[in-house]
């Protein structure tokens, strides 16, 4: 697409790489820029320094908390009032946090995700727009672990995952909106980064790049990108990003999971979710190999409860508490971690398992899909770490093998699903196992039939996608539960820690030609 008198929105846009993205817009020909920006008064100098360049009435900024659902959807349409209509939308709006970390999945992932769905909704063209493009700006975290950043790594994860799966043609065909992702390196560290690292000197001696060679990829990428890819922006010539497929083997996989199971014997496990699904699977399979007590972390607490007496009665001991909780509260699970604690003395094992399936409900799907894995996985370490008086253990965060191109019913899902994987693998570098002595697995099992799968067709974005999603999945393979514990199960996996997801991507010119 050219730039040349197109109406733009850019979210983040007051300062650093936002504001660079709005100078280089207009430089391109953009006919005018809404910027967006919860720093009123430096967006407010922003825009009187671009009318000033550029001439009056080119820029106009709204100050909007893009975490503020209702205010940023009445931003937006104000924006797109202001312009008469909308070509380009930038997704900007971002911050590092690994303290409050809700405060980055909200920001980073559910407004990324809000800001898409209001975008394509006006400028898609069987609602009568034109189409246009929509340029979610990820992070190189995005598609790599950053050992450092584990919560921000996992946002950028599912970030680029939504991005590709809202960019298939099932999308496409119908609304002519390009969503394309792009992956800048390190720019500036600024001063909200240290509030969550814990050496900040490692992120700044990596090379940096300058905002304004970002700003030109955005340019290049706005011209030639096509639909649903990811790209690269780096500046200079800095080493290649490598990019790595691993699957498991049959035979790893079978070493690994035997090797679980020996590590079962005689531990104090704990599992969210646990009382239906894949949870109560984990925990028949952990009895039968001598687990010594389990804890079970769920919402449901009449199923919860009962499977609590029901393992008493058949084991004529208490194996299994259960402790009702909501994982997407983070006081709930901390007070389940520290109550859990007290009845197990000792927890040597966490399977992270909780997780919803509702694309109509697709904030809750964030706040329990990644808020809470993030949290009990923030926990799990916590009261394991050989560093706080724990003896080390295992964590397994569960995800999902999903093939992206099946994806573009289950948008956020499979964003969600993929954060995890970021999560992963950055609380699997040698930087944290080397302290905490808590090794980091992620299962990634194929469609699995439980309660997820089976009523999340009444659970969509809309009866057209419900309609198809039912088509594609009964083309899908599912696989029951009971096949789950086959290590050779067509479609289960195992990610060590080592383990990098191939994504098609490109690197952006370092430098755009204006117009």
């Amino acid at each position: 697409m050219q730039i040349k008198d197109k109406r733009v929105i850019v979210t983040g846009a007051a300062s650093d790489v936002g504001l660079a993205f709005s100078k280089e817009l207009l430089r391109n020909g953009a006919s005018m820029i809404v910027m967006i920006d919860i720093k009123q008064w430096i967006g407010d100098q922003a825009v009187e320094s671009l009318n000033n360049e550029f001439g009056r009435k080119r820029t106009v900024f709204l100050r909007c908390d893009v975490t503020n659902n209702s205010e940023f959807d009445t931003t937006l349409k104000e924006a797109i009032s202001i312009l008469g209509g909308l070509d380009i939308l930038i997704n900007n709006a971002g911050v590092i946090n690994e303290i409050d970390f809700s405060k980055t999945i909200d920001v980073n992932v559910t407004a990324v995700i809000r800001g898409t769905l209001l975008g394509i909704q006006q400028m898609r063209k069987d609602s009568g727009g034109k189409g246009g493009i929509i340029v979610n700006i990820s992070s190189i975290a995005g598609l790599r672990a950053v050992s450092q950043l584990p919560v921000y790594s996992a946002t950028k994860h599912a970030v680029v995952s939504f991005s590709r799966s809202f960019a298939q043609p099932y999308h496409y065909e119908r609304t002519n909106v390009k969503v394309i992702v792009l992956c800048p390196g390190l720019t500036d560290i600024s001063e909200d980064v240290s509030q969550g690292i814990s050496n900040v000197n490692t992120l700044q001696n990596d090379r940096q790049q300058k905002v304004e060679s970002v700003a030109h990829g955005l340019i290049y990428v706005i011209r030639c990108a096509q639909n649903g890819s990811v790209w690269i922006s780096e500046d200079g010539k800095p080493p290649s990003l490598r990019i790595v497929r691993r699957r498991s083997s049959a035979s790893e996989r079978a070493k690994e999971i035997e090797a679980i199971n020996c590590i079962v014997s005689g531990k104090n496990v704990v599992i969210t979710g646990g009382a239906a699904g894949l949870g109560y699977a984990f925990l028949n399979h952990f009895l039968k190999h001598g687990a010594k007590k389990i804890i079970v972390l769920d919402i449901d607490a009449e199923t919860g409860k009962r499977i609590e007496l029901g393992v008493e009665k058949s084991y004529g001991e208490k194996k299994v508490h259960f402790i009702h909780t909501d994982v997407s509260n983070h006081k709930h699970v901390t007070d389940a971690f520290e109550q859990a604690s007290t009845l197990l003395e000792t927890i040597d094992i966490v399977i992270n398992n909780a997780g919803v399936l509702d694309e109509r409900r697709w904030e809750k799907e964030i706040s329990v899909n990644i808020g809470g894995m993030v949290s009990t996985a923030m926990l799990a370490v916590q009261y394991m770490s050989r560093d706080t008086g724990g003896h080390g253990g295992i964590l397994v965060n569960v995800s999902q093998h999903m093939d992206i191109r099946n994806t573009a019913q289950l948008p956020v899902y499979t964003a969600t699903k993929h954060a995890i994987i970021g999560l992963s693998q950055s609380l699997s570098d040698p930087y944290h196992y080397e302290k905490t002595g808590v090794t980091v697995i992620t299962l990634c099992p194929g469609l699995t039939e439980t309660a997820l799968t089976v009523d999340s067709p009444n659970k969509l974005l809309s009866r057209v996608m419900k309609a198809d999603f039912v088509k594609n999945l009964e083309q899908f393979p599912i696989q029951t539960l009971p096949n789950l514990h086959d290590p050779c199960i067509l479609g289960s996996y195992l990610y060590s820690e080592s383990t990098q997801i191939s994504i098609n991507v490109k690197k952006t010119k370092e430098r755009s030609d204006h117009n």
